[in-house]
């Protein structure tokens, strides 16, 4: 478990956030990560807010010790709550990370036996509609910001490492999705696409150089369409850019778990 370094000594210290009782008669740690839970969603407590002592705690919800530290693993394996060190340490609200999502999605398909080209083909059906609403909706600011991930893709397209293009690729797709301007669906495709960078990461995979270059031609291609505000163009170039990376995938499975060698 990660453990945040505490905070410097001459740092004041940050108000505390105390929350609510559980409702009446509650004294099993799931009730008491639903209260804490439910006003995280609401807003009530919000991200870097800390908590009071145990001892506080356990007296504003009731509970023993065992309970309350049940209750705050609970949150604490949903991303909501972490654990630091320290003098001013305790627990504190967290947000919640696609990364972190991204690992309990690709368990499940994992578990479920989805082929990478499943989750391939999901993508490619979400990420054109996200470039036709980029091409439609997009700020000067938006596309420079896209041709900076563009250039960033193009620099690494040389490099000998593939590791880097890919991480510069998925920052390409990683900006398409955050200035299309539907927020539901860019968060679907992100974590499509870091289940997707995963595999490529676990599996060792990295495209060819001459795969690169064709990447970066296209991506060049796509900024020339949404430049021209050219939606139903853009929307077709994308859906071509995806459908050459799709063949890579065929059959395998989704696999991020392997065995571990040994204990």
């Amino acid at each position: 478990m990660r453990r945040e370094p505490a905070a410097p000594r001459d740092r004041a210290p940050e108000p505390v956030r105390i929350p609510r009782p559980a409702g009446r008669g509650a004294r099993t740690s799931a009730l008491v990560a639903s209260s804490i839970r439910s006003q995280i969603a609401r807003g009530e407590l919000r991200p870097g807010d800390r908590f009071p002592t145990e001892d506080e705690l356990m007296e504003v919800f009731g509970i023993a010790r065992s309970t309350l530290r049940e209750a705050l693993r609970i949150l604490e394996s949903e991303g909501l709550v972490t654990v630091l060190r320290g003098r001013n340490g305790g627990p504190r609200v967290t947000r919640p990370t696609v990364e972190h999502i991204s690992r309990m999605f690709a368990l499940l398909l994992q578990i479920e036996g989805v082929p990478m080209n499943d989750l391939y083909a999901s993508r490619a059906a979400i990420e054109p509609w996200l470039a036709r609403m980029f091409a439609e909706t997009h700020t000067p600011e938006a596309l420079a910001d896209f041709r900076a991930a563009v250039d960033a893709a193009a620099d690494a397209a040389h490099i000998a490492d593939g590791t880097a293009f890919g991480e510069a690729a998925a920052l390409v797709h990683e900006k398409l999705f955050e200035h299309a301007g539907n927020a539901s669906m860019a968060l679907f495709a992100r974590l499509l696409s870091e289940v997707v960078s995963a595999f490529y990461r676990r599996s060792g995979q990295v495209t060819s150089i001459t795969g690169r270059r064709r990447a970066v031609r296209s991506y060049r291609r796509f900024c020339e369409l949404v430049e021209a505000r050219d939606a139903d163009a853009a929307e077709a170039h994308w859906r071509l850019h995806m459908s050459h990376t799709a063949k890579a995938f065929l059959e395998q499975p989704v696999e991020l778990f392997p065995a571990p060698d040994r204990f």
